[in-house]
């Protein structure tokens, strides 16, 4: 397993607030009100900041270049790294390697010194013109905050970056009314001459409520899967009114884990129209007389190849008074809870009944 890094967390004044500026290889994204103000935030996986690829910023983002440059129907891709010696982007591929794809090289760079001390524009030489490129500002894991009018982005723990991250769920795992988030983690497939990204086992952030989500670990959530994670999902299997998790492996057996610890919450089923039944895109959220608490989504599908289900477990560290929704196409309704209840269901129309 590799060591975390010493410097995982990225500065936060390093990245932009404005979201179109923050690009990156971004595996999956869901979201889920972190900071309890009514507004769903964004959660986005990305590729962490514990391989050898440098810490791209968007004044110097990682950039790719792909074509046909040798003009033999085939694609060629050419990764760029900055060397903070030079000053200059080269190619971050040795000469041997490319070559094999791109034979051309090999006549106009006579030695491997002479091509690693070349820039980019260099090494394309002719193909420059028809070379086409993508770039990535950020290799973090981020959470973006929606503050009305912008997204303020924040990276996540420098847990969160110790590995490449697909799966993002949002969830109350211990039922404490802040919504929490689970990462999947890993990516095994590397090139031969690098290790394969292992430093993650799934990860839980515990939220306070106010937008800072802190590391779980595995030794205190129980979850330690050390294989390489994708699809991840949460809802009440067993129906006792906390959420469960389950984790799914490239090569490896899919992991259910059971909630043993949290308080359990009220399970809110909406009952939207025929071509809705399950109310997907709908929003709610419980209130607690005047106190109102975290806003939930109802998902088609978030994170990476993930659904959790339309079924939500709702935390109740008190005993709610009503449950606001706000339905597909915008109509909201607020309605009473019927006391003592642990689950419920709700119609378009705003009647909620025990279940």
């Amino acid at each position: 397993m590799q060591k975390l890094h010493p410097t995982l967390s990225p500065s936060l004044n390093s990245h932009p607030s404005t979201l179109n500026q923050l690009t990156g290889w971004w595996n999956g994204v869901t979201t889920g009100d972190i900071d309890g103000d009514g507004r769903l935030d964004i959660i986005a996986s990305n590729w962490g900041l514990n391989s050898s690829y440098h810490r791209p910023s968007a004044a110097q983002p990682m950039r790719f270049y792909y074509g046909d440059f040798d003009n033999n129907g085939t694609m060629e891709i050419l990764e760029t790294d900055f060397d903070v010696e030079s000053g200059q982007v080269g190619s971050r591929r040795y000469l041997s390697v490319l070559s094999t794809g791109w034979p051309l090289l090999r006549a106009r760079f006579a030695t491997h010194r002479q091509f690693s001390t070349a820039d980019i524009n260099t090494v394309l030489g002719d193909a420059l013109p028809k070379a086409k490129s993508v770039q990535a500002a950020t290799l973090a894991s981020m959470l973006f905050l929606n503050r009305g009018e912008h997204f303020e982005a924040v990276p996540l723990p420098p847990q969160a970056q110790c590995a490449p991250v697909f799966a993002v769920c949002v969830g109350d795992m211990d039922g404490d009314g802040n919504e929490d988030v689970f990462l999947s983690q890993n990516f095994f497939a590397m090139r031969p001459e690098e290790p394969r990204l292992d430093a993650g086992r799934g990860l839980w952030l515990r939220g306070d409520g106010s937008g800072q989500l802190m590391p779980v670990p595995g030794q205190v959530s129980g979850v330690k899967v050390y294989g390489e994670q994708r699809g991840a999902a949460l809802a009440d299997f067993d129906e006792d009114g906390r959420v469960d998790l389950v984790v799914s492996q490239n090569n490896g057996a899919t992991k259910l884990y059971r909630n043993i610890g949290a308080k359990p919450g009220l399970v809110v089923r909406l009952q939207g129209p025929s071509g809705n039944p399950t109310a997907i895109g709908a929003s709610m959220r419980l209130l607690f007389g005047p106190k109102q608490g975290p806003v939930r989504e109802v998902h088609a599908g978030s994170g990476y190849w993930s659904q959790d289900s339309a079924v939500q477990v709702l935390a109740a560290p008190q005993a709610p008074t009503h449950i606001w929704v706000r339905w597909p196409g915008g109509k909201t309704t607020t309605s009473v809870v019927p006391t003592g209840v642990k689950s419920i269901v709700v119609d378009a129309g705003g009647t909620a009944t025990a279940r």
